[in-house]
């Protein structure tokens, strides 16, 4: 069974359209893959209009024309296609049409149940990283992500335009199926994962367990500095909370500093400096506010 979802972890990174086709389906049980479906990671995405046949010396295109009923059992739907290559008359079920679309949000909430992570799942860079929650990793709280097609030509602008990634301190990354390539900026290298080569499928859900993928696994940023000023501190939240600019950050960073919420060097204006550590507890507190905010807004 691992072996299993990590191949079809590796698999799924190579898809045209994100689309299980019924030639990818037929490598694994179909009731495995309404395991897979019941979690969110596929989604029935209809019939392909077109399926290849593996007819021992040859291959044989059957279109899908449309389904009709069995002459001798009208519960039971049939496509019938006549092979002109030596098949003969081939009697076909919808089934053996049915395709899947991988679903990197319902990934990411599986992943999210298995680590036991806080928060809620938050698109990042759209269809390739999602910020999974925050989890205990290597003795830290922080931020665990979901990268897809990190391998990719595009994945080091794809990685820059992720602004939670950017912003967050030490995260840690899960890629899909595949090893990143070398996408980082100077100083933003995340700890990194392959989550094919780890997870599991098990009878009520994913299996993972953080302790055992990092550190060995990742590659570990280095630890920045305990102390940081109003305007970083700013620029942090800015990538948390929607709707404000950089005077509206700073102002409500400084008003939480003067209230306490989180650790600072007792100075105030240009000297004030904040505890990074304390002070990311309190930023996500507010990236919490603010999701919240925007389903209410669009439920």
């Amino acid at each position: 069974m691992h072996d299993d979802f990590g191949r079809l972890l590796a698999r799924v990174e190579h898809l045209r359209d994100g689309v299980l086709s019924p030639q990818d389906a037929r490598a694994w049980p179909r009731e495995w893959l309404a395991s897979l479906e019941a979690l969110g990671i596929v989604e029935a995405a209809g019939f392909a209009d077109e399926i290849v046949l593996d007819g021992g010396d040859h291959e044989c295109a059957a279109p899908n024309q449309g389904f009709e009923k069995h002459p001798d059992d009208p519960d039971r739907l049939i496509c019938v296609h006549r092979c002109m290559n030596g098949c003969g008359r081939v009697i076909l079920e919808p089934r053996d049409f049915e395709q899947w679309r991988f679903s990197l949000l319902g990934l990411a909430e599986a992943v999210r149940c298995a680590i036991g992570a806080s928060g809620k799942v938050v698109e990042d860079a759209p269809g390739r990283i999602v910020l999974i929650g925050t989890a205990s990793v290597v003795g830290q709280v922080g931020d665990v992500f979901l990268g897809f097609g990190l391998a990719r030509p595009d994945a080091a602008g794809v990685a820059a335009s992720a602004t939670r990634l950017v912003a967050s301190d030490g995260p840690a990354l899960l890629s899909v199926g595949v090893k990143p390539g070398d996408i980082w900026s100077v100083g933003k290298r995340p700890m990194t994962a392959v989550l094919a080569e780890h997870a599991r499928l098990g009878t009520e859900g994913l299996d993972l367990d953080l302790a055992k993928v990092f550190p060995a696994s990742g590659l570990v940023e280095v630890k920045p500095d305990a102390w940081i000023t109003v305007t970083a501190a700013a620029e942090l939240l800015l990538a948390d909370v929607s709707g404000i600019d950089l005077n509206k950050a700073k102002a409500r960073v400084s008003k939480a500093a003067g209230e306490r919420r989180f650790r600072t060097n007792g100075k105030e204006g240009r000297d004030r400096r904040i505890d990074r550590d304390s002070f990311s507890t309190w930023r996500l507190a507010q990236r919490e506010r603010d999701n919240d905010a925007w389903e209410r807004r669009h439920s």
